[in-house]
């Protein structure tokens, strides 16, 4: 048995944020030899859920890059309130969108949408998952020491300004910072990341790191390709995703997921009869 983690957006969600035809077979497939296909996104478990019923998929989820783990009796990692309310008070008056994640919807504040003007075509293309975010409700106000926050979502065209911020948040070391695109940071609980997510997989179901597959194309995968003995990056992915996985496979629109899942196992033979390049091993 093998686990297989996979994430959605440039991964198993092509650019209309479907999961193919192919996609949908091949993880078929694998649930029928009894490997265990699980989905590890930064978006909330409740979407990513949802994603997976509307296609007719039945998977375990691990939402929030880690923070929410919905296998075997499940867990979530919270920010405590102390880290939640000194991050809102360093976010509140800097010009960002943002989304703050819990447990069962996700909290956008009107007034953070003045941060999406003046963005390129890349920038609004880059940004579609975030404007299209399941279960967002607009508030005026924001309570924050009320609030049990599982992430806080940052956006911007500027990413100077994104990347002053990520320096400001590392600096505190009370919190997890990442990242899923060129425009947005993530922001979890300390310690929490896919990878540590994975590692709470292996132990529910009695894994090795050598029984775990990863499939990403972002900075907040690389995590899971540190933890799992196998990584595999998409076409689309990064350069830095790519050059540390083991395998590459496919775009997420021409089904890189489905390559990856049904050629494994030949990937694998061929690497170790060639000990060289093929075209799935990198």
């Amino acid at each position: 048995m093998r686990c297989f983690a996979i994430d959605l957006d440039g991964t198993l969600l092509n650019k209309e944020h479907r999961i193919s035809a192919g996609n949908q077979t091949a993880i078929k497939k694998r649930q029928d030899k009894g490997d265990i296909v699980t989905i590890v996104t930064g978006r909330a478990a409740f979407d990513a859920r949802r994603i997976l019923a509307q296609h007719g998929l039945d998977c375990p989820v691990i939402g929030a890059n880690g923070a929410e783990v919905e296998v075997g009796q499940g867990r979530r990692y919270f920010l405590n309130r102390s880290s939640s309310r000194t991050i809102w008070e360093i976010v509140r008056f800097t010009n960002v969108f943002i989304h703050i994640y819990l447990q069962d919807n996700i909290l956008l504040p009107q007034f953070s949408l003045a941060a999406l003007q003046g963005g390129d075509r890349a920038f609004q293309e880059a940004i579609q998952a975030q404007l299209t975010q399941y279960g967002v409700e607009e508030v005026d106000e924001i309570a924050i020491d009320q609030l049990d926050v599982i992430k806080f979502m940052f956006v911007s065209p500027d990413r100077w300004q994104l990347e002053h911020l990520e320096q400001q948040l590392l600096q505190l070391k009370i919190c997890s910072v990442t990242r899923s695109g060129a425009y947005n940071l993530e922001v979890m609980a300390n310690g929490v990341t896919k990878g540590t997510a994975l590692q709470d997989i292996a132990r529910a179901y009695g894994m090795t790191a050598e029984d775990i597959i990863a499939i990403g194309d972002n900075q907040n995968d690389l995590p899971m390709f540190e933890v799992a003995g196998t990584s595999i990056a998409m076409g689309n992915a990064e350069a830095s995703v790519k050059s540390r996985a083991t395998y590459l496979t496919s775009d997420h629109d021409e089904d890189g997921v489905a390559k990856a899942l049904n050629g494994l196992e030949r990937w694998e033979q061929t690497k170790e009869e060639q000990y060289g390049e093929h075209l799935g091993y990198r």
